[in-house]
Parts: structure tokens; C-alpha cells; sequence
């Protein structure tokens, strides 16, 4: 079955969209499946429900435009067609929860199976920056796409612009795969958290917070994608995991919006100078307790990448600090014939005393940023292994690690680095 949501009254206008829409994709799904196209102008609507067998298919010059109202992304709780259990949705901002107020988004679906969005050249979806006072942080609204206990999911081709909270969240899913999508603005572009089998290829993330993110994640590949982020480009956790020709760059063209102020925030601004443009890492480990995590996380691979300005490489703090990094510590980390330059903090490798980490950096360069010369390469604890090996050192003046506890360390083939012996409290 393929549909025009113009045959079931949807009009350019004023006006939303919303039951116009979802009657034309609930169509699709009783039919047995087929695609609900969006034609050339701009759609505003509410929330929208995804279900199995569908493809949402925006022409080029589509415009789907989200309301700046977040209670019109609500609807799916009164869903008869496939009705919900919303009976724990007391604490809103739970994100383990698919019903909570959190995972409210423009695009959403929950247990379907064999769906796609798909975009032609200059098609987009616009989250307008929607306010939402009850969301996370007291401002942020809903998600472009959110999907949970989904299977056999295809993302191509459109471009996101001011997603109110994450452009992509997807949780417990299986089979995902991404390929040409930009999103401009708003906070993460692509969110996976207990997904299985992910494809994220020839991607660009211009965003005001991380590019890349999600923890409890198995067989990831991230290939060929541009991130240009105002946080982490990855901010990442999971076990076969490889990131491979890659670039990055700061300063971001959209800075974080939690700096606004909440006047700001209310009026939609997509961020200031005011905010933070800086790239905070290249890749940042992620273990907090929203899941558990089912396999050792490790065998992460990045290689052939290039970031610039960033201000550090890695950072792992398993120190019981911070809450993105409790759950489960990382067993091993490679980067191979990466080109980082314009570090300005140390690396942190600090693992579980239980179950310590292996980093290993190969053929690749790190170069200081001109105020940061006399920086420490990294910080050292509860490690097992650290490999330097053909590693090109530039800006640092006294290259070292401060070695916190103990472990092996093996540099071959590099610039001399020192090893410094640190306070281990």
C-alpha cells in the first residue's frame, strides 16, 4: 500500500497535522504494510506513532515541523489501535520507561518490526527546540525519533534540525541501520542503548551535545561520519564496537543549549556564544544503571580518524564520581592510525580495580594545543595494559603519564614518554 497523507486530509496551514497522519499510517499498518509518503511543504504535527511493516517516506522539500507544545506528544497513551501500558509512567523522567514523558518524541514506535523513515535530498525534520518545564533539565522536550523494542530498523536520507532533546533514541533493538542522515543543532544525533547489530554509515552530526552515544551495545560500526559536536563525538560503551574513517573538527557550529538561560531556552534560541563549542572528547566511556550490562564491554576499535581541536582522546573515570560511568567498567580500547590534534587535558584511564583496562594507541599522532604544552599525556589507574606503539607526539613538552597504580606499560617505536609516579588518592 503506498499513500500520500494528502489522501487522508492532511493540508498545509496553520493547523496540525497530527490525526491526519497517524490515520494514514494506521491505514498503511491494517493494509499489512506499505509506505505513507509526506509530500513537498511544511507539515506541522504532534507526536506520531510508527508501527510494523511502514515506511515513512518525506519527498524532497518535506517538511515535517513538530509542535512547540509538549503536550502534543502525547497521544499515544489513548492509543486503541495498539494500546500501551502506561501504568508506570509516575516517574516522567524515567528513560527505562517507553511511556515516560522522556521518551515522548515527534516519530516514535514500540514493538514493531520491519520499519523505516526514509528522506530524499532536502527533506527534513524540524523539532523546533519544543520547551518542555516537566522534561529533563527542566527544559528539554521531546526526541525527533525515539523507538523502543523495535526490529529491523532503516533511518536514510533526511536531515534533523533542532531536535528538543536527542535526534535518535533507540533502545532494546535489534538490526538498525543509519546511512546519510544530518542532524543540525539540538542535543545527541544517534542514541543506542541494548541494541544489537547497528550500522551507522556516511552520517554528519553538527550538534550541541555528543554525536555518537549509548552504553549495553553489541557489533556497532560507525563508518565514515562527520562529527563537528559541542560535547563527546562518542560517548560510548559496548562490546564490537568499531569506528573507522571518521572525522572531526571544533569548534561546533552549535553550542550546548543547557548554557541559555531559561528565558532563552523557552524561546526556542538554538544557542549563543555564550554556550560551549568545544569538543570535550573524541570518545567518552558511558556505563551508567539504566541497563545491565550483558556482555564484558570491550573490543572497541577506532581507526583511520581524524579529529582536530578536540581537547582530549579518551576518558574513562570508573572512580565512583561521575554518573555516567557506574555501572561496568571498559576491558580494552584501540586506536590505530588516528590523527588527533589541539588535546588540551590528559587522557583518564581509570578502570575497575577488578577489572582493569588495556588501552592501545598505534600508528597514529596526538598533538598538543599551543597553551597545553605541558599537559601529562594520560592518567593511570586500575590498568593492566598500556601500548604506545609508533606513536608521533607534537607540542607536548615533556610527554609523561602519571601512573597512579600499577600496570604494564610498553612504548615502542614513539616519541620518548616518561613515566611519573602520581599521589594514587
Amino acid at each position: 500500500m503506498n499513500v500520500s497523507i494528502s489522501d487522508y486530509g492532511a493540508y498545509i496551514g496553520g493547523d496540525l497535522q497530527t490525526a491526519a497522519i497517524q490515520q494514514a499510517l494506521d491505514a498503511v499498518f491494517l493494509a499489512g504494510g506499505g509506505t505513507v509518503r509526506i509530500p513537498r511543504g511544511i507539515w506541522r504535527t504532534g507526536g506520531l506513532r510508527l508501527r510494523s511493516n511502514t515506511t515513512l517516506y518525506l519527498e524532497t522539500g518535506a517538511i515535517l515541523e513538530g509542535s512547540r507544545d509538549p503536550e502534543q506528544y502525547l497521544a499515544f497513551l489513548e492509543d486503541t489501535l495498539e494500546p500501551v501500558d502506561a501504568a508506570a509512567t509516575a516517574d516522567q523522567q524515567r528513560s527505562v520507561d517507553p511511556c515516560s514523558r522522556w521518551n515522548n518524541a515527534l516519530i516514535r514506535a514500540i514493538d514493531a518490526e520491519d520499519i523505516a523513515i526514509i528522506g530524499e535530498p532536502g527533506s527534513y525534520i524540524n523539532g523546533m527546540n519544543c520547551f518542555d518545564p516537566s522534561g529533563e533539565e527542566e527544559y528539554r522536550g521531546p526526541h525527533a525519533i525515539n523507538m523502543q523494542r523495535c526490529k529491523n530498523i532503516r533511518l536514510e536520507g533526511y536531515t534533523i534540525y533542532s531536535s528538543s532533546n536527542w535526534a535518535h533514541a533507540i533502545f532494546i533493538a535489534e538490526d538498525i541501520t543509519i546511512r546519510h542522515v544530518t542532524v543540525y543543532g539540538g542535543h545527541d544525533g544517534f542514541d543506542v542503548r541494548t541494541c544489537d547489530r547497528v550500522l551507522v554509515e556516511d552520517c554528519a552530526f553538527y550538534t550541541g551535545d555528543d554525536g555518537v552515544a549509548g552504553f549495553d551495545n553489541y557489533d556497532v560500526t560507525v563508518r565514515r561520519c562527520l562529527f563537528n559536536t559541542a560535547c563527546s563525538a562518542l560517548r560510548f560503551g559496548g562490546t564490537k564496537v568499531l569506528v573507522e574513517d571518521c572525522r572531526g573538527w571544533a569548534p561546533a557550529a552549535f553550542g550546548f543549549r543547557g548554557d541559555l538561560s531559561q528565558e532563552q531556552k523557552a524561546a526556542g534560541v538554538q544557542a549563543n556564544e555564550g554556550c560551549r563549542h568545544n569538543t570535550l572528547n573524541v570518545f567518552l566511556y558511558y556505563c551508567d544503571f539504566r541497563a545491565e550490562i550483558r556482555h564484558t564491554p570491550g573490543d572497541i576499535v577506532i581507526r583511520n580518524c581524524t579529529f582536530e581541536n578536540a581537547d582530549n582522546l579518551f576518558d574513562l573515570c570508573f572512580n565512583g564520581k561521575d554518573c555516567w560511568c557506574l555501572n561496568r567498567s571498559l576491558a580494552d580500547i584501540t586506536f590505530e592510525n588516528c590523527r588527533v590534534t589541539g588535546l588540551c587535558r590528559p587522557m583518564t584511564v581509570w578502570g575497575d580495580e577488578e577489572e582493569r583496562i588495556t588501552l592501545r594507541v598505534k600508528d597514529s599522532l596526538l598533538a598538543a594545543r599551543e597553551d597545553s604544552a605541558d599537559i601529562a599525556l594520560a592518567q593511570l589507574k586500575n590498568f593492566d595494559r598500556i601500548e604506545f606503539e609508533r606513536v608521533t607526539i607534537e607540542g607536548f613538552r615533556d610527554p609523561h603519564f602519571v601512573r597512579l597504580s600499577e600496570g604494564e606499560i610498553c612504548v615502542e617505536g614513539c616519541t620518548p614518554i616518561r613515566v611519573q609516579a602520581g599521589d594514587p588518592q
